[in-house]
């Protein structure tokens, strides 16, 4: 295996027990108790910054780990739906207009966050009440209303989660480019 086969593996590996580690470390959301902010998108947008393919590697590494330790698999998949719905417009736009910085923080963070926004609205609407049905007997019209009355709570939720992971994410992956530790 060749030295950089090997650092790449090092990468994915490391960063994706970071994030898994970092999913440990939660701060309830006030309003919905149950949404957890947590930082572990950070390790997985560096790994999309080196490349589109050590994120398809991670995220379900990042799954199943997950899971493992317990966490809720269909609370878990809808995670890995909001952090790659955050991750790639933030990556792909950041990128695309790294040269003028002044534009691309703002941009790429304003559309990670809206990217995040309507693709989370759209699985809470169209997921969610099957798993409140599947997971509390509740019946679907019930669920479906329950979610309708609390949809714009896990919005406001998402949006506040997007942006600082998405700062986070850049600043981050700024210092690692600037100290040598990743390369372009």
């Amino acid at each position: 295996m060749s030295q950089t086969r090997y650092k790449t593996i090092a990468y994915v590996s490391t960063l994706t027990a970071l994030a898994v580690i970092l999913r440990f470390f939660e701060i309830p959301y006030p309003l919905l108790t149950w949404l957890k902010y947590d930082a572990s998108g950070v390790p997985l947008a560096i790994l999309a910054y080196m490349g589109w393919s050590l994120l398809a590697y991670s995220l379900p590494a990042y799954y199943l780990v997950s899971v493992a330790l317990g966490a809720d698999f269909v609370g878990m998949a809808m995670k890995v739906v909001a952090e790659a719905s955050t991750i790639i417009p933030l990556v792909y736009l950041y990128r695309r207009f790294k040269t003028r910085r002044r534009l691309a923080v703002p941009l790429s963070t304003g559309a990670a966050a809206l990217s995040r926004v309507v693709v989370m609205h759209l699985f809470n609407v169209l997921i969610t009440p099957y798993w409140l049905v599947y997971s509390y007997g509740m019946d679907y019209e019930t669920a479906l209303s329950y979610v309708y009355s609390i949809v714009l709570l896990i919005d406001a939720f998402n949006l506040t989660i997007a942006v600082p992971v998405s700062l986070a994410a850049i600043y981050v992956t700024e210092y690692l480019l600037k100290t040598g530790i990743l390369h372009e």
